[in-house]
């Protein structure tokens, strides 16, 4: 009986044993309770950022999302969660170690405070079956939202005085910094990062005390107008500030040194690069704010330009804006003329080329661009359509005209390689327009003319390879429009479509 007990004894010691070697049977470690995945809303995924550029190589984050979705826990794939409360949201993170014969997969769950409530590793031979595995418990659990279970978000933040302006007026604050702007730090911000999920919005900076404050002016998150936001300190250099930063969440803080250059601030949070720039008011050339003089009521001149981006980024002639102080755009929209105020983001003196954006409250982005913005030189020969708004102001009207043509020559004045020579007609107030082919593809913007010299049949066009090289300068990535749906469509539909997006423009110097 002894040596049947005995037996029994060594072969259960080899049974762990191979099952111990094999990864399907691995345990994995964990730390947390995952009863308060209950007080949480929202699931929220981070893809997996590698070192050569590369994001989630192996789906280890698709994976993770799928896994949470199949066990009732409600994904959000972008902002949507965020909006009303972040601290409603529980943040997910999954990694590996390096690839061997049995990488190791780490999972985190995180709420908005970046504090750790669960986490939890396995060890496999695939890194599919490590995942699994992490979420054999976690399947366990029965999700129902409770939330008595989370963190609460009503944070008491400091809010703006109202001393000098209404924060739900654009116009009032805009008026303020015009008049009152003594410092090239005060005004309006735009502000944007690197994050993975980009939130943008607008700040105003006002000097209250020793500090520069910086209240929210408009946003996408649930941050509100007028909730400060960061304090920035003046040190012994002009250009060097210490920021104090509170976190999205609007509890954590974070304190960072701030460097300012030709009106652009950067930082790093947590390895994540923050980038404030100024939209008004313009500097003069010693770099302080200018108190522009009281502007006409009368518009000074038009000109044209081309919708590039559904959040209202515009390209036109650098030419059309030199000098302006007061930007306005119309357009259709949903079959009603509409107009917007607009700022300018980025020059390109040089290739007479400039980017502005509409900045209007009113304003909540235009659909889908049906055009696709060609990168490559067209050939010679190629049919070509102008799109403008010629002395729309005091002539011609102010409805969009098309001109036809050829690209006579892939140079222009000159030998100028930048430009393409065209047949069709450029005069005045169609500066900035767009060229477009027979195919729906965006492939200049139009400069100039030469009827003044008695060449009423010859145009030049700056050509899209050099619009993108000044795009990709912006500090946020814009997704260019690359829509083939044009490229079947009769000419008559393709200009119906396209004149859409063509905008007239209208400044005041």
């Amino acid at each position: 009986m002894k040596k049947l007990t005995l037996l029994s004894l060594v072969l259960s010691f080899f049974a762990i044993t191979i099952q111990s070697q094999n990864p399907d049977f691995l345990v994995s470690s964990e730390k947390g309770n995952l009863n308060l995945f209950n007080g949480y809303k929202y699931f929220y995924v981070t893809d997996i950022q590698y070192t050569n550029g590369g994001t989630d190589i192996y789906a280890l984050s698709a994976m993770t999302r799928n896994l949470l979705n199949v066990n009732g826990f409600p994904v959000i794939t972008d902002k949507s969660g965020y909006a009303g409360d972040p601290c409603s949201v529980l943040y997910f993170s999954v990694s590996h170690s390096s690839q061997s014969t049995r990488p190791k997969v780490y999972l985190e769950a995180k709420n908005c405070n970046n504090k750790t409530i669960y986490k939890a590793s396995s060890q496999a031979y695939e890194m599919s079956k490590s995942l699994d595995m992490i979420f054999t418990k976690i399947s366990k659990l029965e999700y129902f939202y409770n939330e008595n279970l989370g963190i609460k978000s009503n944070v008491d933040i400091t809010k703006y005085s109202g001393r000098f302006f209404d924060v739900e007026d654009i116009n009032s604050v805009r008026n303020h910094f015009q008049s009152n702007s003594k410092s090239l730090f005060e005004g309006i911000w735009n502000v944007t990062s690197n994050e993975e999920v980009q939130q943008n919005y607008k700040v105003f900076v006002i000097k209250e005390g020793f500090n520069y404050n910086a209240y929210i002016l408009d946003s996408d998150t649930w941050w509100k107008p007028g909730e400060l936001k960061a304090v920035f300190e003046p040190t012994a250099s002009d250009e060097i500030f210490t920021a104090n930063w509170t976190m999205g969440n609007k509890v954590s803080k974070f304190q960072t040194v701030a460097v300012l250059d030709d009106g652009i601030l950067k930082f790093s949070l947590n390895n994540i690069e923050t980038i404030l720039y100024k939209v008004f008011p313009k500097f003069n050339s010693s770099g302080i704010s200018e108190n522009p003089p009281i502007i006409s009521s009368t518009w000074s001149g038009n000109g044209s330009g081309i919708i590039i981006s559904e959040t209202g980024y515009i390209v036109t002639n650098y030419h059309v804006i030199e000098n302006s102080r007061e930007i306005e755009v119309e357009f259709m929209m949903e079959n009603e003329k509409k107009k917007f105020k607009c700022e300018i983001a980025l020059k390109d003196k040089v290739n007479d080329l400039a980017v502005i954006k509409i900045v209007d409250i009113n304003f909540n982005g235009v659909p889908e661009l049906p055009y696709n913005f060609k990168t490559r030189s067209s050939d010679v020969g190629t049919k070509v359509y102008a799109f403008g708004y010629p002395m729309a102001l005091n002539l011609m009207g102010k409805e969009i005209k098309v001109t036809d043509g050829i690209i006579s020559s892939k140079s222009g004045l000159d030998g100028d390689i930048t430009t393409y020579q065209i047949s069709a007609t450029i005069q005045p107030g169609s500066s900035g327009g767009p060229l477009f082919d027979d195919k729906g593809n965006l492939i200049g913007i139009n400069s100039a003319g030469l009827a003044r010299i008695g060449l009423e049949t010859t145009g030049y066009s700056i050509k899209s390879s050099y619009v993108l090289n000044l795009i990709d300068v912006l500090p946020i990535n814009l997704e260019l429009p690359n829509s083939k749906k044009l490229e079947i469509q009769p000419l008559t539909e393709q200009i119906k479509e396209i004149s859409k997006y063509v905008v007239l423009i209208k400044v005041k110097n």
